[in-house]
Protein backbone atom coordinates (compact mmCIF):
# COMPACT_ATOMS: atom_id res chain seq x y z
CA UNK A 1 0.00 0.00 0.00
CA UNK A 2 1.62 3.50 -0.78
CA UNK A 3 2.13 6.37 1.41
CA UNK A 4 -0.69 8.00 2.54
CA UNK A 5 -0.52 12.04 1.36
CA UNK A 6 -1.41 14.48 4.50
CA UNK A 7 -5.16 15.92 4.25
CA UNK A 8 -5.55 18.93 2.85
CA UNK A 9 -7.97 20.93 5.34
CA UNK A 10 -8.93 23.83 3.04
CA UNK A 11 -9.34 21.94 0.17
CA UNK A 12 -11.63 18.89 0.69
CA UNK A 13 -12.97 18.56 -3.13
CA UNK A 14 -9.20 18.29 -4.75
CA UNK A 15 -10.98 16.37 -7.89
CA UNK A 16 -14.20 17.85 -7.56
CA UNK A 17 -16.00 14.36 -6.94
CA UNK A 18 -19.08 16.30 -5.06
CA UNK A 19 -19.05 20.11 -6.91
CA UNK A 20 -22.43 20.15 -8.11
CA UNK A 21 -23.80 19.15 -4.41
CA UNK A 22 -22.21 23.12 -4.10
CA UNK A 23 -25.43 25.06 -3.21
CA UNK A 24 -25.33 28.94 -2.22
CA UNK A 25 -28.93 30.86 -1.15
CA UNK A 26 -29.47 32.45 -4.23
CA UNK A 27 -29.12 29.17 -6.11
CA UNK A 28 -32.14 27.87 -4.28
CA UNK A 29 -34.37 31.01 -3.08
CA UNK A 30 -34.85 33.81 -5.55
CA UNK A 31 -37.05 37.46 -5.88
CA UNK A 32 -37.83 38.34 -8.90
CA UNK A 33 -38.55 42.34 -9.71
CA UNK A 34 -41.87 43.11 -8.65
CA UNK A 35 -41.83 40.53 -5.89
CA UNK A 36 -39.59 41.53 -3.13
CA UNK A 37 -39.77 40.80 0.90
CA UNK A 38 -39.25 43.33 3.44
CA UNK A 39 -35.70 43.30 3.65
CA UNK A 40 -35.25 42.14 7.30
CA UNK A 41 -37.30 39.12 6.25
CA UNK A 42 -34.93 38.45 3.11
CA UNK A 43 -31.84 38.92 5.25
CA UNK A 44 -33.19 36.80 8.41
CA UNK A 45 -33.91 34.65 5.17
CA UNK A 46 -30.38 34.64 4.20
CA UNK A 47 -29.10 33.34 7.73
CA UNK A 48 -31.53 30.82 8.69
CA UNK A 49 -30.55 28.86 4.87
CA UNK A 50 -27.11 29.10 5.72
CA UNK A 51 -27.25 28.40 9.60
CA UNK A 52 -29.71 25.26 9.18
CA UNK A 53 -27.23 24.20 6.00
CA UNK A 54 -24.11 24.44 8.16
CA UNK A 55 -25.49 23.13 11.34
CA UNK A 56 -27.87 20.45 9.96
CA UNK A 57 -24.70 19.20 8.23
CA UNK A 58 -22.07 19.81 11.13
CA UNK A 59 -24.43 17.40 13.23
CA UNK A 60 -24.90 14.68 10.55
CA UNK A 61 -21.24 14.00 10.15
CA UNK A 62 -20.62 14.59 13.99
CA UNK A 63 -22.59 11.86 14.52
CA UNK A 64 -22.56 9.56 11.60
CA UNK A 65 -19.31 10.57 9.59
CA UNK A 66 -16.66 8.72 11.36
CA UNK A 67 -18.83 5.30 11.07
CA UNK A 68 -19.46 5.69 7.52
CA UNK A 69 -15.55 6.86 6.48
CA UNK A 70 -14.76 3.39 8.09
CA UNK A 71 -17.32 1.64 6.65
CA UNK A 72 -16.28 3.12 2.78
CA UNK A 73 -12.56 1.87 3.73
CA UNK A 74 -13.58 -1.67 4.39
CA UNK A 75 -15.55 -1.35 1.26
CA UNK A 76 -12.85 -0.32 -1.07
CA UNK A 77 -10.27 -2.83 1.03
CA UNK A 78 -12.55 -5.79 -0.13
CA UNK A 79 -12.94 -4.11 -3.57
CA UNK A 80 -9.27 -4.00 -3.62
CA UNK A 81 -8.29 -7.65 -2.36
CA UNK A 82 -10.90 -9.34 -4.63
CA UNK A 83 -9.81 -6.85 -7.80
CA UNK A 84 -5.81 -8.33 -6.65
CA UNK A 85 -6.27 -11.87 -5.86
CA UNK A 86 -9.01 -12.80 -7.67
CA UNK A 87 -10.45 -10.71 -10.70
CA UNK A 88 -6.61 -9.99 -12.25
CA UNK A 89 -5.64 -13.76 -12.51
CA UNK A 90 -8.98 -14.64 -13.73
CA UNK A 91 -8.31 -12.16 -16.32
CA UNK A 92 -5.44 -13.14 -17.18
CA UNK A 93 -6.36 -17.16 -17.54
CA UNK A 94 -9.27 -16.06 -19.67
CA UNK A 95 -6.36 -14.04 -22.30
CA UNK A 96 -4.34 -16.90 -22.65
CA UNK A 97 -7.02 -19.06 -23.53
CA UNK A 98 -8.43 -16.31 -25.89
CA UNK A 99 -4.87 -16.56 -27.45
CA UNK A 100 -4.96 -20.00 -28.09
CA UNK A 101 -8.48 -19.21 -29.70
CA UNK A 102 -6.92 -16.50 -31.99
CA UNK A 103 -4.88 -18.43 -33.30
CA UNK A 104 -7.40 -21.48 -34.45
CA UNK A 105 -9.53 -18.78 -35.71
CA UNK A 106 -6.54 -17.22 -37.66
CA UNK A 107 -5.99 -20.35 -39.26
CA UNK A 108 -9.13 -21.24 -40.26
CA UNK A 109 -9.86 -17.30 -42.36
CA UNK A 110 -6.14 -17.78 -43.57
CA UNK A 111 -7.24 -21.12 -44.95
CA UNK A 112 -10.31 -20.24 -46.82
CA UNK A 113 -10.52 -16.46 -46.99
CA UNK A 114 -6.59 -16.21 -48.07
CA UNK A 115 -7.37 -17.59 -51.22
CA UNK A 116 -10.48 -15.74 -52.06
CA UNK A 117 -8.84 -12.42 -51.20
CA UNK A 118 -5.30 -13.22 -53.43
CA UNK A 119 -7.65 -13.93 -56.42
CA UNK A 120 -9.87 -11.45 -56.18
CA UNK A 121 -7.11 -8.53 -55.36
CA UNK A 122 -8.82 -7.37 -52.50
CA UNK A 123 -6.42 -7.97 -49.92
CA UNK A 124 -2.60 -7.82 -49.21
CA UNK A 125 -0.92 -11.42 -50.41
CA UNK A 126 -0.12 -13.79 -47.09
CA UNK A 127 3.58 -13.96 -46.13
CA UNK A 128 3.46 -17.65 -47.45
CA UNK A 129 1.36 -20.42 -49.03
CA UNK A 130 2.32 -21.77 -45.38
CA UNK A 131 0.83 -19.06 -43.60
CA UNK A 132 -1.06 -21.47 -41.19
CA UNK A 133 2.84 -22.39 -40.52
CA UNK A 134 3.96 -18.86 -39.49
CA UNK A 135 0.94 -17.64 -37.67
CA UNK A 136 2.17 -21.22 -35.50
CA UNK A 137 5.40 -20.54 -35.22
CA UNK A 138 4.86 -16.93 -33.65
CA UNK A 139 2.85 -18.27 -31.43
CA UNK A 140 4.83 -20.83 -29.92
CA UNK A 141 7.46 -17.67 -29.48
CA UNK A 142 4.82 -15.87 -27.64
CA UNK A 143 4.07 -18.76 -25.17
CA UNK A 144 8.09 -19.84 -24.76
CA UNK A 145 8.41 -15.88 -23.96
CA UNK A 146 5.56 -16.13 -21.48
CA UNK A 147 5.97 -19.56 -19.64
CA UNK A 148 9.67 -19.79 -20.22
CA UNK A 149 10.73 -16.94 -18.88
CA UNK A 150 13.41 -17.21 -15.51
CA UNK A 151 11.74 -15.88 -12.37
CA UNK A 152 12.84 -12.12 -11.68
CA UNK A 153 13.70 -11.22 -7.99
CA UNK A 154 10.80 -10.08 -6.22
CA UNK A 155 10.09 -6.02 -5.98
CA UNK A 156 8.95 -5.67 -2.18
CA UNK A 157 8.39 -1.67 -3.15
CA UNK A 158 6.65 -2.05 -6.13
CA UNK A 159 4.57 -4.65 -6.46
CA UNK A 160 2.35 -3.75 -9.09
CA UNK A 161 5.10 -3.33 -11.93
CA UNK A 162 2.73 -4.01 -14.86
CA UNK A 163 -0.10 -1.74 -13.83
CA UNK A 164 -2.34 -4.93 -13.46
CA UNK A 165 -4.55 -3.28 -10.65
CA UNK A 166 -3.93 0.59 -10.82
CA UNK A 167 -7.80 1.17 -11.10
CA UNK A 168 -8.26 0.48 -8.04
CA UNK A 169 -5.62 2.62 -6.31
CA UNK A 170 -7.86 4.31 -4.02
CA UNK A 171 -7.39 7.34 -1.77
CA UNK A 172 -9.68 9.12 0.75
CA UNK A 173 -10.40 11.94 -1.69
CA UNK A 174 -11.31 9.74 -4.65
CA UNK A 175 -14.31 8.79 -2.37
CA UNK A 176 -15.40 11.87 0.20
CA UNK A 177 -15.19 15.32 -0.57
CA UNK A 178 -16.72 18.24 0.81
CA UNK A 179 -17.53 20.80 -1.75
CA UNK A 180 -16.80 24.26 0.08
CA UNK A 181 -19.70 26.04 1.65
CA UNK A 182 -20.30 22.47 3.06
CA UNK A 183 -17.91 21.49 5.58
CA UNK A 184 -17.56 19.54 8.49
CA UNK A 185 -15.97 20.26 11.52
CA UNK A 186 -12.03 20.14 11.35
CA UNK A 187 -11.51 17.18 14.12
CA UNK A 188 -14.75 15.35 12.62
CA UNK A 189 -12.58 15.28 9.26
CA UNK A 190 -9.72 14.76 10.33
CA UNK A 191 -10.88 11.35 12.17
CA UNK A 192 -12.95 10.48 9.17
CA UNK A 193 -9.36 10.71 7.15
CA UNK A 194 -8.36 8.02 9.96
CA UNK A 195 -10.69 6.12 10.03
CA UNK A 196 -10.96 5.38 6.14
CA UNK A 197 -7.24 4.58 5.78
CA UNK A 198 -7.46 2.63 9.17
CA UNK A 199 -10.18 0.93 7.69
CA UNK A 200 -9.27 0.27 4.27
CA UNK A 201 -5.37 -0.72 5.56
CA UNK A 202 -6.27 -2.88 8.46
CA UNK A 203 -9.08 -4.84 6.64
CA UNK A 204 -6.76 -5.39 3.36
CA UNK A 205 -3.94 -6.68 5.29
CA UNK A 206 -6.12 -8.76 7.39
CA UNK A 207 -7.83 -10.22 4.37
CA UNK A 208 -4.31 -10.89 2.86
CA UNK A 209 -2.99 -12.27 6.10
CA UNK A 210 -5.94 -14.60 6.10
CA UNK A 211 -6.33 -15.56 2.84
CA UNK A 212 -3.42 -14.31 0.52
CA UNK A 213 -1.31 -17.40 1.02
CA UNK A 214 -3.90 -19.66 0.37
CA UNK A 215 -5.19 -17.93 -2.49
CA UNK A 216 -1.70 -17.02 -3.94
CA UNK A 217 -1.12 -21.01 -3.80
CA UNK A 218 -4.37 -21.55 -5.99
CA UNK A 219 -3.79 -19.32 -8.70
CA UNK A 220 0.39 -20.81 -8.58
CA UNK A 221 -1.59 -24.78 -9.14
CA UNK A 222 -3.97 -22.95 -11.70
CA UNK A 223 -1.10 -21.61 -13.95
CA UNK A 224 1.02 -24.88 -13.32
CA UNK A 225 -1.92 -26.56 -15.33
CA UNK A 226 -2.38 -23.99 -17.92
CA UNK A 227 1.05 -24.35 -18.86
CA UNK A 228 1.30 -28.01 -18.64
CA UNK A 229 -1.99 -27.88 -20.69
CA UNK A 230 -0.46 -25.60 -23.19
CA UNK A 231 3.51 -27.41 -23.48
CA UNK A 232 2.13 -30.53 -23.82
CA UNK A 233 -1.26 -30.74 -25.09
CA UNK A 234 -2.66 -27.46 -27.20
CA UNK A 235 0.29 -26.49 -28.32
CA UNK A 236 0.91 -30.11 -30.15
CA UNK A 237 -2.78 -30.36 -31.44
CA UNK A 238 -2.27 -26.90 -32.84
CA UNK A 239 0.56 -28.29 -34.79
CA UNK A 240 -1.41 -30.67 -35.97
CA UNK A 241 -3.92 -28.74 -36.92
CA UNK A 242 -1.95 -26.21 -39.02
CA UNK A 243 -0.76 -29.03 -40.19
CA UNK A 244 -3.55 -30.28 -41.92
CA UNK A 245 -4.91 -26.66 -42.44
CA UNK A 246 -1.62 -26.00 -44.71
CA UNK A 247 -2.52 -29.01 -47.05
CA UNK A 248 -6.76 -27.68 -47.01
CA UNK A 249 -5.44 -24.16 -47.82
CA UNK A 250 -3.31 -25.83 -51.42
CA UNK A 251 -6.35 -26.90 -52.31
CA UNK A 252 -9.03 -24.51 -51.55
CA UNK A 253 -6.96 -22.15 -53.06
CA UNK A 254 -6.55 -24.44 -55.83
CA UNK A 255 -10.03 -24.16 -56.54
CA UNK A 256 -10.93 -20.82 -56.11
CA UNK A 257 -8.16 -19.84 -58.37
CA UNK A 258 -10.05 -22.66 -60.79
CA UNK A 259 -13.31 -21.66 -60.58
CA UNK A 260 -13.17 -17.69 -59.32
CA UNK A 261 -9.87 -16.23 -61.40
CA UNK A 262 -11.27 -16.48 -65.11
CA UNK A 263 -14.53 -14.71 -63.70
CA UNK A 264 -12.44 -12.02 -62.28
CA UNK A 265 -10.10 -11.84 -64.79
CA UNK A 266 -13.14 -11.36 -67.18
CA UNK A 267 -14.49 -8.79 -64.82
CA UNK A 268 -11.77 -6.65 -65.32
CA UNK A 269 -11.94 -6.49 -68.94
CA UNK A 270 -14.75 -3.78 -68.10
CA UNK A 271 -12.23 -1.20 -66.78
CA UNK A 272 -9.49 -2.42 -69.79
CA UNK A 273 -10.56 0.62 -71.75
CA UNK A 274 -11.63 3.30 -69.14
CA UNK A 275 -9.69 6.17 -70.17
CA UNK A 276 -8.91 10.00 -68.70
CA UNK A 277 -8.75 12.54 -70.37
CA UNK A 278 -7.59 15.87 -68.65
CA UNK A 279 -9.40 19.46 -69.71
Amino acid sequence: MSQEKELDMTDRDPNQLNAHVKVQFEDVLAEPDGAHSIDCVWRCSYMCFNCGKNCCYKLMTTLCGLFIALYWGCEFAFITFDQVWCITPGLRIFSIYMGCAQKFFGTCVTCFLAPICETCGLMFIIKSALAPFWIFNRFIKDLKKLNMSQEKELDMVDRDPNQLNAHVKVQFEDVLAEPDGAHSIDCVWRCSYMCFNCGKNCCYKLMTTLCGLFIALYWGCEFAFITFDQVWCITPSLRIFSIYMGCAQKFFGTCVTCFLAPICETCGLMFSRITVKNQ
